[in-house]
């Protein structure tokens, strides 16, 4: 199932987002390179990550921007216990999304 029909079935049951509103194709998806949506959340691996991101206010518009922070920066901590996915359910999802990602980038524009 696509990811968004998956946003689209959790709409239909009234299943809260991740922010207490509607599901999009990007709460799935995320962001592979910022660690970002359901499909990238190492929690679910049982791995709590802090510190993956640097936010800041733009003093001209007081829009917050967002900044990876190195990876020396990161703090992981494992939490066995909140563990859902097993490694071998991870690994195929990661190698999922770099086909995809290869699959995208080689498409003529």
């Amino acid at each position: 199932m696509s990811a968004g029909k998956i946003a689209e079935a959790l709409n239909d049951e009234r299943i809260p987002g991740p922010r207490g509103g509607s599901w999009g194709t990007s709460s799935i998806l995320g962001n592979c390179e910022r660690d970002t949506g359901v499909l990238n959340n190492e929690l679910y691996r049982g791995i709590l990550v802090w510190n993956r991101l640097h936010y800041s206010k733009d003093p001209d518009t007081g829009k917050r921007n967002s900044r990876l922070n190195p990876e020396n920066r990161l703090t992981e901590v494992a939490v066995p216990h909140l563990r859902i996915v097993g490694d071998d359910l991870w690994n195929q999802v990661k190698a999922r999304q770099g086909a995809m990602k290869t699959k995208n980038t080689d498409v003529p524009i």
